[in-house]
């Protein structure tokens, strides 16, 4: 898969823009604010339908503007399609592809698959299970509409639950009959959900250490590591076992929402015990056993985005992962950098040819091509 061009009007902190996209190596150069990950952002809306930074798509237009727009041409096996993402103040948000807007945004997700490395993926390590669980949530959603529909089905539920235990929870009486159809509904999306986190991770864990040990030069355990209540052979006995306490305390505690997933190296949690070179190798280990599975499952090569990446890796695990992504088995990539002369040297130590964009304040001041010398 491939962008070819791309265009935004009123995004962020771009007026307009239009560029052309080279098919393999793409860098954007310039100060920090000056918009180079504005630019990724845009293409993980029309892979996403959603920034991966600020999901309020208000947040996301111009300052003192209504309105912003993003549109690109992407090549999917030799097939153009035409991409438009519009959000305006007041009303609902539109993806179109090809002139033809989704009747739901979540029959967009998948259709052109991305992964993206940013500087925000080390919440990742030290932020709540939700965050962990939303990364794998995505990753999976991908390549899977009907996991994405039991998420949907089991969020809707839950929190239609949620709104009743609480609506109800100071009254005397509360409508069992009621919250044991939301307890059904839990269960019958839930399972369908814990199941494929489950095959899902036990690929991904193979995956994943083949890419972490790849960065490194000596060999260091790291796990993934997936707890649920699901585990338990009578689901329905646990909902019911804790039906008294969802009452007092007013919301679900049971459930798939409360899956945690855990990293850890050397047996030990990874947000305590990993050095920050081990950390970042973590997350970029992560992205590209995402990236592959994406690959395998849709039979075609994810966009990758590395933002920052410079600054996230040593000059030894740098060229590791440069060494690694610019080869056959990936395909278009997008990278940022703040400082223009690394850029540079980084290109001629690994004999990578490139489209280099310079940004400047929302513009694109400069737009050239380096040829590597072999």
């Amino acid at each position: 898969m491939v962008f070819k061009n791309l265009s935004l009007y009123n995004f962020k902190n771009f007026e307009t823009l239009s560029i052309d996209f080279a098919d393999g190596l793409n860098c954007f150069v310039g100060h920090n604010g000056a918009g180079k990950t504005n630019i990724l952002d845009a293409l993980h809306y029309l892979s996403m339908t959603k920034s991966s930074i600020n999901s309020i798509d208000s947040a996301n237009i111009r300052f003192n503007e209504t309105q912003f727009m993003i549109k690109s041409t992407l090549l999917v096996k030799k097939k153009k399609h035409l991409v438009n993402c519009a959000a305006t103040l007041g009303k609902k948000k539109e993806i179109k592809v090809n002139k033809k807007e989704h009747e739901k945004l979540s029959h967009h997700i998948g259709m052109f698959p991305l992964v993206m490395v940013s500087p925000n993926d080390t919440n990742l390590i030290y932020d709540s299970n939700e965050v962990r669980r939303r990364f794998f949530d995505s990753a999976i959603s991908q390549s899977n509409k009907a996991y994405l529909q039991h998420l949907i089905a089991y969020t809707f539920a839950l929190k239609n639950r949620n709104a009743l235990l609480k609506m109800e929870g100071n009254k005397r009486f509360i409508d069992y009959d009621l919250l044991k159809t939301y307890t059904d509904l839990l269960i019958k999306h839930g399972t369908p959900i814990f199941e494929e986190r489950k095959k899902y991770l036990t690929q991904f864990l193979k995956l994943f250490n083949g890419h972490y040990a790849s960065l490194h030069d000596k060999t260091e355990p790291v796990s993934i590591s997936y707890e649920s209540q699901f585990f338990e052979k009578n689901i329905e006995a646990v909902f019911e076992k804790n039906r008294q306490k969802d009452v007092i305390m007013q919301r679900t505690n049971v459930g798939i929402h409360k899956d945690s997933f855990l990293f850890t190296i050397y047996d030990k949690p990874l947000k305590r015990h990993g050095s920050q070179g081990q950390q970042k190798s973590f997350l970029v280990g992560l992205k590209l056993a995402q990236f592959e599975m994406l690959a395998t499952q849709k039979k075609l090569k994810p966009v990758l985005l590395l933002d920052d990446i410079f600054d996230k890796l040593d000059d030894e695990r740098m060229h590791k992962l440069l060494n690694k992504v610019t080869t056959k088995a990936y395909g278009q990539l997008f990278i940022t950098d703040a400082r223009p002369e690394r850029t540079l040297s980084v290109l001629k130590a690994n004999k990578l040819s490139a489209r280099i964009f310079e940004v400047e304040n929302g513009v694109i001041k400069n737009t050239s091509d380096y040829e590597a010398k072999i």
